[in-house]
């Protein structure tokens, strides 16, 4: 039992979200908030298109219109902060394109941060800066939160983002409502019971849309932990490392300690990754070095016998399917992807198609990719050969992609992506004025 003389993890993090102003981030802080905001809104924006954000949307519509809540690319409706950011997260993550950490830790900012935040920055009206303050309180909470669970909880079958993103919607959240830090405390004290969401989808063969509902849930269930929170609702303080605390309860192996390290003096949000293809990010190292053999040595996915991709143990266990089912399993696959992107330019969302998936080219190629562990990768980490037809061989190893916090995307490859996913949309704010949007004196009729 923890002692009651102590703070607790979410003390100290709800402490510190709700003291944080504009005037303390960095100007390196407020760009890369910038960055996953934008990339955010452009991920939602693309996948709106798809049917199960259809579905998502229709209910939210029949649950929640009438609110004061604009969705980005959509015009008409209007929806309550709840179902707002149930459809946002849904929509952000509905192809593989949302922004997430590294190193990895089931979190995903934009989809779970940054857009349930600009849905209650439109209820509450507020400003610019407001919101970017908001965003980086939930991103230095919930980043803390993936980091301590040692990304483990995938291990026993949890979806990491399906857990964590509560915590970060209720911190964001509960900055623009200007809730204490005792009712912040709570609200993270409720985000534990509404934390969830399970791997089944990576082993069934079916029912692969589901992962794109967990980030929905979780950007909701972080609004109203926080509005619950607000109207005097209590959680147990203890909800992150205390007994049957998320950590105990959903994790194979955690470290408390990274909870509450370097807050207030460390920026996680500097640990910001952006992607640049629809695919799992277990895919984006081995498929840029791919992309990179057919540019600098000019040969075609008919040319290829074979490839071999040495990654980490996870991408064997969860990422290593031949022959997914759909479309949705297939950006889980490391060699379906590494197929499609020795055909097709992966920087094209479009080429994730079902009609690729039925390719009988990249089917077969697929086949022909072997995926093995020998122990030493982590993380993203891969190293992969490609044979020829001819003899030629090419191989490299590589830990990082652009996008990673080392090579991060420059303001105009963000804008590349921003403009190739908004493309047939009609947007109320471009990209210039997103990337300057600490300056927008109101948030309620801006979107």
């Amino acid at each position: 039992m923890l002692n009651r003389t102590q703070k607790t993890a979410a003390q100290q993090l709800a402490e510190f979200a709700v003291a944080l102003t504009f005037e303390d981030l960095p100007a390196s802080v407020v760009l890369r908030v910038k960055h996953c905001l934008i990339d955010a809104i452009a991920c939602a924006v693309y996948g709106q298109r798809f049917p199960w954000s259809a579905m998502v949307l229709a209910e939210a519509v029949r649950s929640g219109e009438g609110g004061p809540c604009r969705l980005p690319g959509v015009s008409g409706k209007r929806l309550h902060v709840p179902q707002a950011a149930l459809a946002l997260g849904t929509f952000a993550h509905a192809f593989e394109l949302d922004n997430l950490r590294k190193p990895g830790a089931g979190v995903h900012g934009g989809a779970t941060v940054a857009l349930p935040a600009l849905a209650m920055a439109q209820a509450c009206n507020a400003n610019g800066r407001d919101l970017v303050t908001a965003i980086v309180a939930g991103i230095e909470v919930m980043f803390r939160i993936g980091a301590a669970t040692l990304h483990s909880a995938e291990k026993v079958g949890f979806h990491g983002p399906g857990m964590t993103g509560p915590f970060g919607s209720a911190a964001a959240c509960a900055s623009l409502l200007r809730l204490s830090a005792a009712a912040t405390a709570n609200a993270f004290g409720i985000a534990g019971s509404l934390a969830g969401g399970l791997l089944a989808f990576a082993k069934s063969g079916s029912g692969g849309m589901i992962k794109r509902l967990h980030l929905g849930r979780a950007a909701e269930s972080g609004v109203i932990a926080a509005r619950l929170a607000q109207r005097g609702y209590e959680g147990p303080l203890s909800v992150l490392e205390g007994r049957y605390g998320l950590l105990e309860a959903f994790c194979e192996e955690t470290d408390p300690s990274l909870l509450t390290k370097g807050l207030g003096e460390t920026w996680e949000i500097e640990r910001l990754c952006i992607k640049r293809y629809a695919s799992h990010i277990t895919t984006h190292v081995p498929v840029q070095m791919l992309r990179a053999f057919i540019e600098q040595n000019g040969f075609s996915g008919g040319d290829i016998v074979e490839m071999t991709v040495d990654a980490s143990a996870k991408v064997v266990s969860h990422h290593s399917d031949p022959d997914p089912g759909d479309i949705m399993l297939a950006q889980y696959s490391v060699p379906f992807c590494l197929a499609l992107a020795a055909y097709h330019d992966p920087r094209d969302p479009d080429v994730f198609s079902d009609r690729t998936a039925a390719d009988p080219r990249v089917r077969d190629l697929a086949r022909h990719v072997r995926v093995t562990s020998d122990g030493a990768r982590k993380g993203w980490a891969a190293r992969i050969a490609v044979l020829l037809r001819d003899g030629r061989r090419f191989d490299d190893e590589r830990e990082t992609f652009l996008g990673c916090p080392e090579t991060p995307l420059t303001d105009e490859q963000l804008r590349f992506k921003f403009e190739r996913l908004c493309r047939d949309a009609s947007m109320t704010l471009s990209f210039d004025e997103l990337m300057t949007i600490e300056a927008l004196p109101s948030l309620a009729t801006a979107v």
